[in-house]
């Protein structure tokens, strides 16, 4: 059985695939914080509202993409969403499916706080002619 934390974020997703995003910024806490590799062209700390606004548009700058879920659990105060981003480069029309994890955090009253996107970055980047960072 999910727990009410598992529900909301597979309504979350549920506004993605008809890009309702007004309903998307219902279930987001004012004070958001998302955090994507800094590797990526859509990478980095992004903070409250404003900054999710910035983030999927420096996404959708980059690729049109869809994640589709395959798994969401919960570990002590996170919930874990694993699935697929799935869609094309918009630069290349390059088609991709590349695996995703997303860790969510809440507040006391159930809006998601924290969203730390984690991907397979080598593919992202190979995929996106990013060369990596050096290690």
């Amino acid at each position: 059985m999910k727990t009410q934390r598992e529900k909301i974020i597979l309504n979350y997703f549920s506004p993605h695939k008809s890009l309702d995003v007004v309903d998307m910024y219902n279930w987001l806490s004012p004070d958001i914080t998302i955090s994507e590799p800094d590797e990526l062209p859509w990478g980095g700390q992004y903070h409250g509202l404003t900054g999710v606004g910035a983030y999927l548009t420096k996404i959708t700058m980059n690729v049109i993409s869809e994640i589709q879920l395959e798994e969401v659990y919960t570990c002590g105060e996170l919930v874990i969403a694993i699935g697929r981003s799935v869609g094309k480069v918009r630069k290349t029309g390059q088609p991709f499916d590349i695996r995703v994890t997303q860790l969510f955090t809440f507040t006391d009253d159930n809006k998601i706080n924290r969203v730390e996107f984690l991907s397979d970055l080598s593919a992202f980047q190979q995929l996106l002619e990013v060369q990596p960072s050096p290690s």
